[in-house]
């Protein structure tokens, strides 16, 4: 039984749909037997499964380095997430202002009324693809409305089946239309300046006051795309099934504080950025394996949520878990810039919801499809039923 298990690890495609349905049950199998498992994908790779391991990583970037995030090589660089210290302080210096909790509560009302926009469009009909119509549009509208001022809604539609395939499919070519979309972006704000986030981004100073090369500036705003088009979304579609499937869960998220231990535990749970990856650049044994200057190991954030050792149950939803250190958002300098966002977001789109519909279920005769790729399992198609509050 572990020759297979092995063998699994052995052949693992992140990217593949039947791997995708198994990796769940292959990773709790490693979590047991051996915590670190090998993976030939991607030229090899040591897949981290234990919440422990996963901290130490994160805390020692001097020896594991973040020059290659992602498990398959990109083409452009995406600052901070590919930055280690010191430069990696440099920019969240001038990213967290903007990206903060008290910067983007401003924005509430804004996103409240996309919401109920997108809602007004579907309640009459009683039933909705809830990813289509309501997840990714709500998710890439306050992406633009609030972090990139752009109204162009041809574009953002772009950046929407774009940002699905990088997602799916991972491959260097797949990233051209999204750095190209960033592109678009840049070079109209430095025709136009405007007082907004992507002017802040022109004008931000690092490493001793230089400006970003243009290379920095298009992975930044890359970066910022990959995650508000896609990552958001994810945990959104995840909640909107969890709705229609889990008894009691509607009546969990009506009480007014429910975010407050909640939200923490269904992104736990859900944990839709899945894997990151990290280069090793000294020689270790921190793991308990021997390690050498240039492997590579995959941070499996979503297995390090499911980690028994950290979790007591970690298999049932318990939104009154505490206390919960999930590392839904990653771990450590790397803890993602937009988690304040993607909480307000994730809050106000579920409130919304809430105050308008209600018995969710799911449409007779219809299969609820699972994501692959690094935004793991999330339903790719969602279709619901509902009735309105009275």
């Amino acid at each position: 039984m572990t020759d297979g298990h092995q063998q699994f690890f052995d052949n693992l495609d992140f990217f593949d749909e039947q791997h995708c349905t198994r990796i769940d049950d292959e990773l709790k199998w490693a979590r047991g037997q051996c915590p670190i498992v090998h993976t030939n994908f991607g030229g090899g790779m040591h897949v981290l499964t234990h919440y422990a391991d996963l901290r130490t990583v994160a805390v020692h970037p001097e020896i594991f380095s973040s020059a290659r995030p992602a498990i398959m090589d990109v083409p452009l660089a995406l600052p901070p997430l590919d930055l280690d210290p010191p430069l990696h302080a440099d920019f969240r210096a001038f990213l967290n202002r903007p990206l903060s909790r008290a910067a983007l509560v401003r924005y509430q009302p804004t996103i409240e009324q996309l919401a109920d926009d997108l809602i007004d469009g579907f309640i009459d009909d009683g039933e909705v693809e809830f990813v289509s119509r309501f997840a990714i549009p709500f998710t890439a509208g306050t992406l633009a409305k609030v972090v990139l001022d752009d109204d162009n809604e041809e574009r953002l539609q772009r950046g929407i089946d774009a940002v699905t395939i990088v997602s799916e499919q991972g491959t260097p070519e797949s990233f051209a239309a999204v750095v190209g979309l960033a592109a678009e972006l840049m070079a109209e704000r430095e025709a136009d300046p405007r007082d907004d986030f992507l002017q802040s981004v022109i004008e931000a100073k690092v490493a001793g006051e230089r400006a970003l090369t243009q290379d920095e500036r298009l992975g930044l705003i890359t970066m910022l795309l990959l995650g508000g088009l896609d990552t958001t979304r994810g945990a959104l579609a995840y909640i909107g099934r969890y709705l229609a499937e889990v008894p009691g869960l509607e009546e969990r998220l009506r009480e007014p504080d429910w975010a407050e231990r909640g939200l923490d535990e269904l992104l736990r749970f859900t944990s839709t950025v899945s894997v990151m990856g990290r280069v090793v650049v000294q020689d270790n044994d921190l793991l308990g394996i021997p390690l050498v200057k240039g492997d590579r190991v995959a941070m499996h954030y979503r297995s390090g949520n499911r980690d028994a050792g950290k979790f007591n149950d970690p298999d049932r939803l318990d939104l009154d878990r505490f206390p919960n250190p999930q590392i839904a958002f990653g771990i450590g300098i790397h803890r993602c810039v937009g988690q304040h966002m993607a909480r307000l977001q994730l809050e106000i789109g579920v409130n919304r919801l809430l105050a308008r519909l209600t018995n969710f279920r799911v449409v007779p005769g219809t299969t609820v499809r699972p994501t692959v790729g690094v935004s793991l399992g999330s339903p790719e198609k969602l279709h619901l039923q509902f009735d309105r509050v009275s």
